[in-house]
């Protein structure tokens, strides 16, 4: 019988990358099915290839149906403190429904954390495995995907809020590929906690790279971490999300975030290759520039 993996979030940029790292498999076999809260993500998974499933955090009775008879779930929640509800709901329906493998996609953090919304994520963990679970945590650094996105905007410029701080930075595919992996072989990957961050730079020596693999000027123009809050709250974050990320902001921004800077090997020894660094993602998306 082939093994039924959910991927939620499979519309966004981590989840959306873990289906296409799984891709190859489900033409193997494996039954591989992509969360859809409404129609049009499903036309969305369709479009790319996938199958969708209903299924909705805001609509717990959708979420039994969408995991019978699933092996093995990505779960990856929205940056809102409803992560805590909307991971229990999704671990009380796969408990329910005999899922055992849960791969959960968290943050970089010290296990003493102080901040919200790393704990929040930490809680989840503890959760899984309270609940019996098989599990791998995933705990990523810093995005590329997410500054890149802003760089496609203002090619000309990055602005930022934590000052000339070494921070670390992760792919999406590089957090798919560890996904993926954990997901076609919970038993390999089962109890393990895998910190994900390939390279640590400043955003001037980002400002740098990306300059001389773009050929043309980038300028950091750093703001300070006390100007973030009031901007989260302009573009519509919830407010007590925003206002733990804007603490860790600043924490990062004084020096006194732990592992801000820190790097691991995880991709390598998990996938057998090598990560994505900074240059090689900017310049396989030179085009995306114009």
């Amino acid at each position: 019988m082939a093994r039924r993996i959910l991927v939620t979030g499979a519309t966004g940029t981590v989840g959306g990358a873990v289906m296409r790292a799984l891709a190859a498999d489900a033409a193997g076999g494996m039954e591989l099915f992509g969360a859809a809260r409404s129609d049009r993500s499903a036309d969305a998974l369709r479009a790319g290839g996938f199958s969708p499933v209903a299924f909705d955090y805001d609509r717990p009775k959708t979420m039994r149906p969408a995991l019978e008879g699933v092996d093995a779930v990505f779960l990856a929640t929205g940056y809102t403190v409803d992560m805590l509800v909307h991971s229990k709901r999704l671990l009380d329906a796969a408990k329910a429904e005999g899922v055992r493998h849960i791969v959960h996609l968290g943050a970089l953090a010290a296990d003493d954390t102080p901040y919200a919304h790393f704990a929040w994520h930490q809680m989840i963990e503890r959760t899984t495995e309270a609940m019996g679970f098989s599990w791998t945590h995933l705990r990523p650094n810093f995005f590329i995907d997410t500054v890149w996105a802003g760089l496609r905007h203002r090619p000309d410029r990055l602005t930022h809020f934590v000052g000339d701080r070494t921070v670390s930075w992760i792919a999406s595919d590089d957090m798919a590929a560890v996904a993926a992996a954990a997901l076609r072989d919970p038993a390999g990957h089962a109890g393990k906690t895998y910190p994900l961050a390939v390279e640590a730079m400043s955003f001037g020596e980002l400002a740098t790279l990306l300059s001389e693999v773009t050929g043309r000027a980038v300028e950091y123009r750093p703001r300070p971490a006390v100007d973030l809050l009031p901007i989260l709250l302009k573009q519509g974050m919830e407010p007590t999300y925003a206002t733990s990320l804007a603490e860790g902001v600043a924490a990062t921004e004084a020096g006194d975030m732990p592992l801000s800077d820190a790097v691991f090997d995880t991709v390598e020894k998990v996938t057998g290759r090598k990560p994505v660094t900074w240059r090689d993602y900017a310049t396989a998306r030179l085009a995306e520039l114009g």
